[in-house]
């Protein structure tokens, strides 16, 4: 990012914070000139509303608090539509409302494979926009000049970070416990994921340091390229296509230092008695639950996507929700007495399952994977993010 800069020119000059979104492009050299035009909550109603103005205009997206896991799904949701109905509306770029309070700025990105966004777009201070918003609902207008030069370079080459425990006596078979080493640039990326990318470096300290050799080998990753669209782990389970009937599980971490509550299943009710039997020793550390959604937004997509088990931690919000991709999501956030208790479940659960008898469950066909998708509804989020045509051609997931 360059030095993003706006300039309100009417109806008075005032400070309006502001950062660019994850993947948008530069503004045209010079900058944009226009009016800043409200569409509300960016819906069909709101561009409604907001008529032919949307042509050539800046346009300002009202958000709600972001509180909860619900509130965070419903803005990657909705943001792609938004973006399309601003691109065929004609509309120069697009200034989210912050969600967050007192502020405070962040970044995401709504492409799942890296490409560049269609139109400018950047954060908005929610104090800021929301004064905004106040000048235009009293009918003035907001004139302004923006500014965003952003680099955009070629692709670069990034680097998934990977260690092995081999197993004594099925050293072919593995489980896999990983989190995603990359983060967003305003903070330090502590809570997403650096807390839980320093819980698989530790769980695997704590596993060698043991002595004990599970029977199935451990393989601790550190994906890359998590936040751009699982670029890490999409990459990885394409790379090791060949030996994934051997994949015992995938265990993902990736919800800053909430303390676990249990596992989500990605879909799989055939998992729930192998995993509660092998993660008995868990009962004294607290009760594990274990429910059956499939997110599909972390680094277990690809192996649901192959048939492979897969399983992440559900946790507490605590402080995640406030500073996500934040420049607030620094060091001090980290609660280091919950992170202790999730890396020794961590490390239970992936020697339990690496040295368990029997496999918690085996690697669905194609078949069974699709049918997963439709009861799941992770098929509908593909197709809205645009991947499920790399499904339909094999070139992503369990081939035909």
């Amino acid at each position: 990012e360059g030095r993003t800069r706006l300039e309100v020119l009417s109806p008075a000059p005032f400070p309006v914070r502001l950062v660019s979104g994850g993947w948008s492009p530069p503004t045209p050299v010079g900058g944009i000139t226009a009016d800043i035009v409200d569409v509300e909550a960016g819906d069909e109603a709101g561009f409604a509303k907001a008529g032919v103005a949307v042509k050539g205009a800046i346009l300002l997206v009202h958000s709600t608090p972001l509180v909860t896991w619900d509130d965070l799904d419903r803005e990657y949701d909705v943001q792609p539509g938004i973006i399309e109905r601003a691109r065929k509306a004609g509309a120069a770029a697009i200034f989210w409302m912050s969600t967050r309070p007192n502020l405070l700025l962040y970044r995401h990105t709504t492409t799942p494979d890296g490409r560049i966004e269609a139109l400018p777009q950047a954060i908005v201070a929610r104090e800021d926009a929301e004064r905004i918003a106040r000048f235009l609902a009293t009918g003035q207008k907001v004139r302004v000049h923006f500014e965003m030069p952003n680099q955009v370079t070629g692709p670069v080459e990034s680097e998934n970070v990977v260690g092995e425990i081999r197993g004594r006596e099925k050293a072919d078979e593995f489980v896999l416990l990983g989190a995603h080493l990359d983060s967003w640039d305003l903070g330090t990326g502590a809570l997403d994921n650096g807390c839980n990318a320093a819980l698989v470096i530790d769980a695997a300290r704590v596993i060698h340091a043991s002595g004990n050799i599970p029977l199935r080998s451990i393989r601790f990753v550190l994906f890359t390229g998590e936040e751009e669209g699982e670029l890490g782990s999409r990459a990885y389970a394409h790379a090791h296509r060949a030996e994934l009937d051997h994949m015992v599980a995938a265990i993902i971490y990736d919800a800053g230092v909430g303390r676990v509550t249990g596992y989500s299943l990605g879909g799989r009710k055939d998992l729930l008695a192998g995993v509660r039997e092998a993660l008995e020793p868990l009962k004294s550390v607290g009760p594990m639950e274990f429910t059956f959604d499939a997110p599909g937004d972390t680094d277990d997509l690809d192996f649901v996507l192959e048939g492979v088990p897969a399983l992440v931690a559900n946790q507490d919000p605590a402080n995640y929700m406030l500073n996500y991709h934040a420049a607030s999501d620094t060091f001090d956030k980290v609660d280091f007495v919950e992170l202790k208790r999730n890396e020794a479940i961590a490390a239970v659960t992936a020697y339990a399952l690496a040295d368990s008898s029997a496999r918690i469950g085996r690697r669905q066909t194609r078949a069974e994977v699709e049918q997963l998708l439709k009861e799941s509804g992770l098929e509908e989020s593909l197709k809205k993010e645009g991947a499920w045509a790399a499904w339909e051609k094999g070139e992503r997931g369990r081939q035909p």
